[in-house]
């Protein structure tokens, strides 16, 4: 049993659940004006805004899908860029060993030239010493066979058997200095050194 049914019985008559007639005329025309009002008024505002929010969310969609796109396009470029950066380190590593060994075999080069530029030159510095030397102990034999020869003639002006002793003197002394700077002195057939 429902309520209507009940709410009858205890009123004793059929009807007295149902509302008056007046009252529900009243409550059509009540939501029939207000059917309008929202029909009329609000219901467009409503279908309005949703619509508007339907294309905003389609645009924002599609801007969205279109930013996507650009973003990935970007980061293939970026990529690319990437890619083509480490071939350039690497071509750039690639040319700096090659530019160091240039410049390390460039260097030893150099030194070898430059070592053998120092030997030429110490060999050039003993040569010219030597020929000093040569030429100061010959100088140096020249000067002593001039004081020698003077000591003679001295010695021959003042004495005859000093000058012979004299003489058998120098030719000794000029036979050992001769000895010394080339070998031995050759004799000449009369006996005496030359």
């Amino acid at each position: 049993m429902n309520v209507i049914e009940v709410v009858a019985q205890e009123a004793g008559e059929p009807g007295a659940a149902l509302p008056h007639l007046a009252e529900i005329l009243v409550g059509l025309v009540a939501f029939s004006v207000l059917v309008f009002i929202v029909g009329k008024y609000l219901w467009p505002n409503l279908v309005r805004s949703h619509d508007q929010d339907v294309t905003r969310l389609r645009d924002g969609m599609d801007r969205a899908s279109s930013e996507y796109d650009d973003a990935q396009a970007q980061l293939e470029r970026s990529r690319a860029r990437l890619a083509e950066v480490d071939n350039e380190a690497a071509r750039i590593r690639d040319d700096a060993r090659a530019d160091a060994e240039r410049i390390k075999s460039d260097l030893a080069d150099n030194a070898s030239e430059e070592a053998e530029r120092i030997k030429a030159q110490g060999r050039q510095s003993v040569d010219a010493s030597r020929s000093r030397t040569v030429s100061e102990l010959r100088s140096e034999v020249g000067a002593g066979s001039v004081e020698l020869a003077r000591q003679i003639v001295a010695a021959s002006l003042s004495d005859d058997t000093a000058k012979a002793r004299s003489v058998d003197s120098f030719l000794d002394n000029l036979e050992s200095m001769a000895g010394r700077s080339n070998g031995s002195v050759p004799n000449s057939p009369n006996g005496v050194g030359s």
